[in-house]
């Protein structure tokens, strides 16, 4: 019987020795099992930073495409006022071109005409009587 009682206090002590054990081992998971939700609650803020930095350049990336749009837009409309322009004075110098030369067309054709005559006057002079002779 005593070494029934020994055989008993020996399985006791097995016993304490396994369930202090598996307190420590239990003490260490709930320290694990701290630091983890920490950690994971430190993950969880760094990913609302970043989705609250996402968000923040998500919307200054909408604001800079609207501004490039409006930019085009403007850029467009001014390219074709420009383009209007170019189109009304080439059509002026076209035109200021055909009156210089309708211009110069007539001045040659007075001229010549302005010499036809001046042979005509100087023939009748030459003709008339009382005229210095050459």
């Amino acid at each position: 019987m005593l070494q029934d009682l020994d055989s008993l206090a020996a399985r006791i002590g097995q016993l304490v020795q396994f369930t202090r054990q598996l307190q420590d081992e239990r003490a260490a998971m709930q320290t694990r099992l701290k630091t983890l939700e920490q950690d994971c609650e430190a993950f969880r803020d760094q990913l609302q930073r970043r989705e609250s930095e996402f968000s923040a350049a998500a919307e200054r990336n909408a604001a800079h495409e609207a501004q490039i749009q409006s930019l085009q837009a403007e850029t467009q409309a001014s390219h074709a006022q420009l383009q209007a322009e170019v189109t009304r004075y080439k059509a002026y110098c076209e035109e200021a071109r055909r009156q210089l030369e309708a211009s110069q067309a007539d001045t040659s054709r007075l001229r010549q005409v302005a010499d036809q005559a001046r042979t005509q006057i100087d023939s009748i002079l030459v003709r008339l009587p009382g005229a210095p002779q050459e």
